[in-house]
């Protein structure tokens, strides 16, 4: 399958936003990753106001965050725009982890020590605070699944917040496949109590306890609350409290467990507000 001047060179993924496959360009042999996603059929005026939104995204710049190339107007196996069964597609070409997710990366091999989880969450923190502050955008799902490896300096992972950016465009260009109306996009898992209420007016701090909520799965392979099997996961994220993480897994340094345990607090007074201070907080651990 070809998508313009890109061959598909197999599948990385697949969510609610769409496919992510790996492909290389015919004519410079670079590889990629290419993100499709189906638009409604006659949604021509919401997938243009979906690129306005991803145009934000092109200019994301930093170590740490996927970068975003463009888009890709040409349709599946060269059929320059053709109909498609599924809808008209939007095709993102995006720098290319072959790391798989931190997520991937847990379940194949368990929790990470704390030393190797801490460096690579130094790294997501650092472009965090880049976007929020440089950027003025809230990602809103931040989790395991959208943090991305690929290989660093003498063959030591480095971590890439994926998606930044386009969150917003998938659910206001009607891409999502959620509906518009009181929607709360997220996942239960990862998101503060303060998102499931105030969904519309997000703050950047709801991204830094996503974070903070990542990297307790990443050290215990659980989440921050527990989600038992046919319990609605929205009512688990209004009422249940977090576990502290020290009871997930004894014998994380002490430090570390007063951070994460008030990084992920959901008192008004409690967390932190930017990325930058939860970064600072643990890298005095």
């Amino acid at each position: 399958m070809r998508f313009g001047a890109w061959v598909v060179d197999g599948e990385l993924g697949r969510g609610g936003m769409g496919v992510v496959y790996a492909a290389v360009h015919r004519e410079t042999g670079e590889r990629r990753a290419l993100k499709v996603v189906h638009a409604p059929a006659g949604a021509g005026e919401e997938v243009a106001r979906f690129a306005r939104e991803v145009r934000v995204s092109l200019a994301l710049a930093h170590p740490h965050v996927v970068r975003v190339i463009g888009i890709e107007r040409s349709g599946p196996d060269g059929a320059g725009g053709a109909p498609d069964p599924q809808g008209e597609p939007c095709c993102l070409v995006l720098e290319l982890c072959d790391g798989g997710s931190l997520a991937d990366r847990v379940h194949r091999d368990g929790p990470l020590p704390a030393p190797q989880a801490l460096e690579l969450f130094d790294g997501v923190l650092a472009g965090l605070a880049h976007v929020h502050r440089e950027h003025g955008l809230v990602h809103r799902d931040i989790k395991p699944h959208n943090i991305l490896l690929t290989g660093g300096p003498h063959g030591r992972p480095v971590a890439k917040l994926a998606d930044f950016g386009l969150a917003k465009a998938y659910e206001s260009a009607g891409l999502s496949g959620l509906t518009r109306t009181g929607v709360v996009m997220g996942t239960p898992a990862f998101m503060p109590r303060s998102q499931l209420i105030n969904y519309k007016y997000a703050t950047p701090e709801v991204d830094v306890w996503s974070t903070a909520a990542s990297l307790y799965h990443v050290l215990t392979g659980s989440p921050p609350r527990d989600l038992p099997p046919g319990r609605d996961p929205w009512l688990a994220v209004a009422t249940s409290p977090v576990v502290p993480v020290g009871e997930r897994v004894p014998g994380l340094p002490p430090e570390l467990c007063e951070v994460l345990d008030y990084a992920l607090s959901d008192e008004i007074e409690g967390g932190f507000e930017t990325a930058e201070s939860l970064r600072a907080a643990l890298g005095g651990i």
